[in-house]
């Protein structure tokens, strides 16, 4: 050895030295996914300094059936291993992930630590499995481990920046052990190249997954942030729908509402999520705002409503007027307009504000979506003015079979173009009192409602489907503002004690419904129920409660139905209580815990206990009040507990059950505060 830190005298310039073979080492890793299955055939390449000095042949080969790599012949220095990038991801992309995430806190404002660290010890059960047997563990994303960047279709927005959560090393160095770790095996457990999507189904019944979701989304349009800033458009779609450590939230006012979703593979993510704002262009125009966001099987489109401190003004100032539906003046003369409706008329206000949007952002509403959506399933939604707007919108797209949810939203069709787009799937959500859903009055279609089911027919915007009637059985003359879709009504019951009147035959009710003829109701008892009815989950309950209520409304005197029924009239300014139960923050807390409840009845109690203490006062007073309120009361009960139907589909999807299970995992109802009416 000629060595000069191995000199052992001064003289010698040389010291020979006689040693047997080296002793070598060994070394293994098995590539397992989220649910415990091998990376099997993944080629790999391991490098250490004696390899790169060619001391050392390069290891090279690929894991075997179980996903075993072993590595013999190993000098006791540190060694890398990396993987074959395209392989491994096409076989993570096709790997499903685990129900249960991590769910890392988010660091808060002045907190340096990474949003995407290492998994936290203890989390996985592959890494117990691992210890038991006496194994190293480690859990990965496949940038730390592949030996490039994998080929993407669609390919990335920026190459140079891929998503950091799969790629927290864009140096691509490979998974390295040190000396200590040699002669054992490591267990890898590596993430799958997956990416979240919202689980909507496009169908023409109802979901309560498409309820909560579409509701979210038309809480996240109204969102000014800028760009990838958090609780921004582009923050959701973008990042927050790649990072796999968390379940991606929008952020309202505080709240953070967990988004139900299902993992798809990579190449299925959303790749176009735009933020468009008829105020902020040039020059700037109106206020309408809408995003639309595009993934490989989705297109969702979600309108903003009015906002809060403008919601007076929507119920004052709207123009009542309502005009025809055709828009062709409005439209460039070379794009086809086709009507929106086949008869009947538009509101001038809702038009003008979707025209100015259409034509500012011409390029994406006459081109981008429409095209997107003829080989993608089309979500449209808005709360409020933004519900107004999405029926516009999904009526101009009735040929590309839109699925439309709306909140709180104010009539927008006259009936006879409302009945012309009875085939266009929408459900309309109405929050009990909500006064929006009332305007623009028709005194004429509101009296005969009335007349017809008192407050069920006028504050709540008909519970049955006003499709069913013709205008020339409601009104007198005239075409009137109308409601159009499915309702899906939170219904706070009551029940009344009756003061019975005489039971002379002569006095009897005209009608022959065989109710006394001077029937009063006394007073109202103390226990409430807030119930999800969904008429069309079950026809056959919700015609008998129609009838039950028509019943009701006639076999009460004039003093009754004034008293206990008294119907609404178009609300003051500053009236405040009508008001609250418009915004999107008392439409959401209901759709969460009631979805909540439907995936696990044990998580809410406290609504259960409500409806039980008003059943239970129902039938302790069954022979006091109105044998017609009673049979209403008991079907729209039925109708509630069949809400959970409406889960169904997403319980037997792909993908489905987990999606639920991962929600019930890190949602708390104690923090989405809702009314309680006992």
């Amino acid at each position: 050895m000629n060595e000069f830190l191995h000199r052992t005298d001064t003289l010698g310039s040389s010291k020979v030295v006689i040693c047997g073979k080296q002793k070598t080492h060994w070394l293994e890793f098995q590539l397992l996914d989220e649910r415990g299955e091998p990376l099997a055939n993944i080629p790999y390449r391991a490098e250490n300094d004696a390899t790169r000095a060619a001391c050392a042949p390069l290891y090279t080969g690929s894991s075997d059936a179980q996903g075993v790599i072993r590595l013999e012949g190993l000098h006791p220095i540190r060694i890398s291993l990396k993987l074959a990038a395209d392989p491994l991801a096409e076989q993570l992309s096709t790997r499903r992930l685990r129900a249960e995430r991590p769910e890392p806190a988010r660091p808060g404002f002045g907190d340096r630590t990474p949003l995407h660290g290492p998994q936290r010890a203890g989390f996985s059960p592959i890494e117990r499995q691992a210890h038991a047997a006496g194994h190293a563990y480690h859990y990965l994303r496949i940038g730390q481990l592949c030996d490039q960047l994998p080929s993407f279709d669609p390919p990335l927005t920026d190459p140079s920046s891929p998503p950091a959560y799969h790629f927290p090393d864009t140096s691509y160095g490979g998974f390295s052990v040190d000396y200590e770790g040699l002669n054992r095996r490591h267990v890898l457990e590596v993430c799958p190249l997956r990416a979240w999507s919202l689980v909507l189904h496009h169908q023409r019944d109802y979901s309560l997954a498409n309820a909560y979701n579409l509701g979210l989304m038309s809480i996240l349009s109204y969102s000014k942030l800028p760009a990838l800033e958090l609780g921004s458009v582009a923050e959701f779609f973008e990042l927050q729908c790649t990072d796999l450590s968390r379940t991606p939230r929008v952020w309202d006012n505080g709240q953070a509402w967990p988004c139900l979703v299902t993992d798809v593979p990579f190449s299925d993510r959303y790749t176009v999520s735009e933020l468009l704002d008829t105020s902020q262009a040039e020059p700037p125009e109106g206020h309408t705002q809408l995003f639309y966001a595009i993934s490989a099987a989705q297109l969702l489109v979600a309108w903003r409503g009015t906002e809060t401190d403008g919601v007076d003004d929507l119920i004052t100032d709207l123009a009542f007027r309502p005009v025809p539906p055709q828009t062709a003046a409005s439209c460039e003369p070379s794009v086809p307009c086709p009507d929106l409706a086949t008869q009947g008329r538009v509101h001038l206000g809702f038009r003008n504000g979707f025209e100015v949007a259409r034509k500012i952002y011409s390029r994406e509403l006459w081109g981008v979506i429409p095209e997107g959506a003829k080989d993608r399933s089309l979500f449209i939604c808005g709360h409020s003015l933004g519900g107004a707007l999405g029926l516009i919108h999904a009526a101009s797209l009735k040929e590309l079979k839109p699925v439309l949810h709306t909140y709180g939203m104010p009539r927008t069709f006259t009936l006879k173009a409302a009945q012309s787009l009875s085939g266009l799937l929408h459900f309309r959500h109405v929050n009990d009192s909500d006064v929006v859903p009332r305007v623009p009055p028709e005194a004429d279609l509101d009296s005969h409602l009335y007349k017809l089911y008192g407050p069920l027919g006028t504050s709540l915007g008909f519970a049955w489907s006003i499709m069913k009637l013709s205008a020339s059985a409601l009104v007198s003359h005239g075409d009137p503002f109308s409601h159009h879709g499915e309702i899906a009504l939170f219904y706070v019951a009551d029940q009344h004690v009756q003061r019975r009147g005489s039971q002379y035959p002569a006095y009897l009710n005209k009608e022959g419904l065989g109710a006394p003829y001077h029937t009063t109701i006394s007073h109202r008892l103390q226990e409430k129920a807030k119930l999800y009815l969904v008429p069309s989950l079950d026809e056959a309950d919700s015609s008998q409660a129609e009838e039950a209520q028509k019943r009701l409304i006639n076999s009460l005197d004039r003093d009754g139905k004034d008293r206990f029924f008294k119907p609404y009239g178009n609300p003051r300014m500053g009236a405040r209580i009508s008001i609250t139960n418009h915004f999107m923050s008392e439409y959401q807390p209901y759709l969460h815990n009631q979805l909540l409840e439907s995936i696990n009845p044990h998580r809410v109690q406290m609504r259960q206990l409500q409806r039980k203490k008003f059943e239970k006062q129902m039938e302790d007073n069954s022979g006091r009040i109105p044998a017609d309120e009673l049979s209403r009361n008991r079907r729209f009960l039925d109708m509630h507990n069949r809400i959970e139907r409406a889960l169904q589909v997403t319980r037997s999807a792909e993908g489905g059950e987990d999606a639920l299970q991962r929600f019930d995992l890190v949602t708390n109802p104690e923090i989405y505060y809702e009314k309680m009416y006992s």
